[in-house]
């Protein structure tokens, strides 16, 4: 069932001091970061799990809201055996079910293999700890009917956004692709969570929301979403029948680390929160476009240039005000 809602420009997104940041500490770096999970808060800081779209895993730690600490996740020999096939480890989602103590990536499918490989899988961490840098299992979890979760699939076009909330798996179409461009709407396919039966297909049309690249639930029947190609954050709220009550959105305010005067190309495609309801995302960089023009480039300190030049990711930290709250 298609249903439609009129989007309200109702969210406000207010920059956090120090940030945007470049995702990238003083020996280690990210690369093509599709995804973002918040898994926690201890007295070493805020911790995250990071997802690249050629196949690596990362641990993000924000410590005093300052440094920026990376560690790369190991994939066990079995974990390995088990993507090689895959024509790309394409990574888009990775998100952090806490009270089921789980974690779900959501994977893109490429020709020659695209319905084969795209989906929902579950990742297991050495001794169930979220906090060990070494993946041990990967399973890939078949939604049914299969037919109808895959149908508008296609090569590099998959389930960009996804998340959980107690009852349900959301998992967002990138978009319907139109030659070069995408299409004004895309789907949303809702899917209980025990039994993996496909539920409900929401379209976005007459949402204004026309991709979604990154999804994040902070409770029952309430989605927060990027929508990649308009640059604006938006919430869903579902009714207990799963139809939407309604839409807001906001303009991401964009610019370059350290120079806010600055705008450059972003695609923002990944979003999480925090547990002092801080909202994160994380630029992928669209390597056609990244590199700012020479006019701007010029202006710029030696390293952030070369930050640029060599496509480090971008990650930005906002506090929030929703009128609907």
């Amino acid at each position: 069932m298609f249903i439609f809602a009129l989007a309200q420009d109702s969210l406000s997104l207010i920059p956090a001091s120090g940030y945007p940041k470049w995702l990238r500490d003083d020996e280690y770096r990210t690369d093509q970061t599709s995804g973002i999970a918040f898994i926690g808060t201890d007295e070493g800081g805020k911790h995250f799990l990071l997802a690249d779209d050629i196949g690596y895993l990362h641990r993000l730690n924000i410590i005093d809201d300052t440094v920026i600490v990376l560690h790369k996740i190991i994939l066990t020999g079995e974990v390995l055996k088990y993507i090689e096939p895959f024509p790309k480890k394409d990574f888009e989602e990775i998100v952090f079910d806490k009270p089921a103590g789980r974690v779900y990536l959501s994977v893109e499918g490429n020709a020659p293999a695209v319905e084969s490989v795209v989906g929902i899988y579950e990742l297991r961490f050495k001794d169930d700890n979220l906090m060990s840098d070494t993946v041990v299992s990967i399973e890939k979890i078949s939604i049914q009917p299969g037919d109808e979760f895959l149908r508008y699939t296609d090569n590099n076009i998959g389930f960009e956004g996804l998340t959980v909330d107690q009852n349900y798996f959301y998992a967002a179409l990138e978009g319907f692709s139109n030659g070069v461009l995408f299409a004004d709407s895309t789907l949303i396919y809702i899917i209980g969570k025990e039994d993996h039966q496909l539920k409900k297909i929401v379209s976005t049309r007459g949402t204004g929301i026309e991709t979604i690249c990154g999804l994040f639930s902070d409770k029952n029947y309430s989605l927060y979403g990027v929508d990649r190609n308009n640059r604006k954050v938006f919430h869903i709220s579902f009714s207990g029948d799963l139809n939407i009550e309604s839409v807001q959105t906001s303009v991401i305010p964009v610019s370059i680390p350290d120079y806010i005067i600055f705008d450059y190309v972003a695609s923002l495609e990944s979003i999480t929160m925090d547990d002092e309801n801080n909202v994160y995302l994380v630029d992928d960089p669209w390597k056609t476009f990244y590199i700012p023009p020479k006019d701007i480039l010029n202006q710029l300190d030696e390293e952030t240039a070369g930050n640029f030049k060599t496509y480090v990711p971008v990650i930005y930290k906002f506090k929030m005000n929703n009128e609907e709250d």
